[in-house]
């Protein structure tokens, strides 16, 4: 059911192109994820307090990998935020939250301790409110 919900959000894409995305989504969870930004959203749960956060610009897929470095027109290097493809007005909550879930899936994978974990989850929030 899963991979028939990312068929149908991919249907009409480049046949080629979409071959390649399904082989980055295939070695582990965080390459899924990362490439499932539409189902994070649409199994969001509709009641939920996040979703009626104040609305925002979000980036809409904020995971770990989406941050690195880039030049910017002023010649300068810069390290931020540097995918904004699923970018939208949303609840301002939705991108700490995909973020957060993107940590605590690396966690899981790298096997870290819960007590890590979380202290992770604890400095990245902070991070991102900073």
């Amino acid at each position: 059911m899963i991979w028939e919900r990312v068929a149908a959000y991919n249907r009409g894409r480049d046949p080629e192109r979409l071959t390649l995305k399904y082989k980055k989504m295939a070695p582990d969870e965080l390459a899924f994820f990362r490439g499932t930004a539409h189902l994070f959203y649409e199994d969001w749960p509709g009641d939920s307090e996040l979703r009626r956060a104040p609305l925002a610009w979000v980036c809409g897929d904020l995971h770990l990998e989406n941050f690195g470095t880039y030049r910017a027109d002023n010649r300068l290097i810069y390290f931020d935020c540097n995918d904004f493809d699923e970018g939208c007005l949303g609840p301002a909550t939705w991108d700490v939250a995909r973020l957060l879930v993107s940590v605590a899936i690396e966690c899981e994978e790298r096997e870290y301790k819960s007590g890590v974990a979380r202290a992770l989850m604890s400095q990245v929030t902070s991070a991102y409110a900073t």
